[in-house]
């Protein structure tokens, strides 16, 4: 526990967004703090900190062809000034900065394309951009539903966004629906949930999507036609985050959120709870190396 802290003499900083391994190397997104802090791996002496007016409100990170893109909000109540910032990996440097629109969250790469979900800061947008990482140019972007939250690739190469919709509390609650995006032509299809219900944590393994509803687990064979009625059994819970590897599902809860919370890894086939481990408060994230 608290194994940054410990090594390195010093906090992390404010609001630990998330975390991205390359290589030997860990990059920790520090939302509130206004950094990135990149960390050796194997020991978590810290290496670098990459910060400045560049790296405002960052959220996530991911990997290309040697650069790095993080998802910036900006001013949180300023709908013009959301980016995407690019970096080098090799020297930690800000490359450039992309401007997309509001609440850029999490991303993928597609070969040589980065798919953003738009999903609206503090308020709610409906947008996947897609850039061309060669000239970091925007391509296209895609209407989606209200709220993107998550994307996947899957067995098939194809992407899958799960939107939440607009929560009960918005101007009018609007229902989730998932996307499935073919890269290439970038064609749409969708499954659209009832108007209250609003799904989250979507994660693809071995031909099978999963997400999170209304604290149930749910899974679906990519190629099926229908949304699944029926949850997993075992396996429910209002998690913060969920990870999915051989056949074992890790999920963050984080329990009444002011306190520590636990890591729960569960056996997806039988629903068995493998194991509890203790976490700090509000566990985000389980990345595998």
């Amino acid at each position: 526990q608290n194994i940054y802290q410990s090594v390195n003499n010093e906090d992390i900083g404010n609001i630990l967004n998330s975390m991205t391994i390359v290589d030997d190397k860990i990059y920790l997104v520090v939302n509130n703090s206004n950094k990135i802090l990149v960390v050796n791996k194997y020991t978590m002496v810290k290496e670098a900190e990459i910060k400045g007016n560049r790296i405002v409100n960052p959220r996530y990170l991911v990997v290309n062809e040697g650069k790095g893109y993080i998802s910036n909000w900006g001013d949180p109540n300023n709908s013009n000034d959301d980016f995407i910032t690019v970096i080098s990996l090799d020297t930690n440097a800000v490359l450039e900065t992309i401007p997309v629109d509001e609440g850029p969250e999490k991303m993928i790469i597609d070969t040589d394309k980065l798919y953003v979900c738009l999903q609206g800061g503090y308020g709610f947008n409906n947008k996947v951009v897609v850039i061309d990482t060669n000239d970091n140019s925007i391509e296209t972007i895609l209407t989606v539903g209200d709220v993107p939250n998550s994307i996947v690739s899957d067995s098939s190469g194809n992407l899958w966004v799960l939107c939440s919709g607009k929560p009960s509390y918005a101007d009018v609650e609007t229902a989730g629906y998932l996307y499935k995006i073919v890269p290439g032509n970038n064609s749409l299809s969708f499954f659209e949930y009832q108007n209250t219900e609003h799904p989250s944590l979507l994660n693809s393994d071995s031909g099978m999507l999963y997400y999170s509803l209304n604290g149930k687990v749910f899974k679906m064979d990519e190629t099926d036609g229908d949304l699944p009625s029926e949850p997993i059994q075992g396996l429910g819970g209002f998690y913060r985050s969920m990870a999915i590897q051989n056949g074992e599902l890790f999920a963050t809860d984080p329990g009444d959120y002011a306190s520590e919370g636990s890591l729960k890894i569960f056996n997806i086939a039988s629903g068995e709870l493998l194991e509890t481990i203790g976490t700090g408060i509000v566990p985000a994230q389980v990345v595998f190396p």
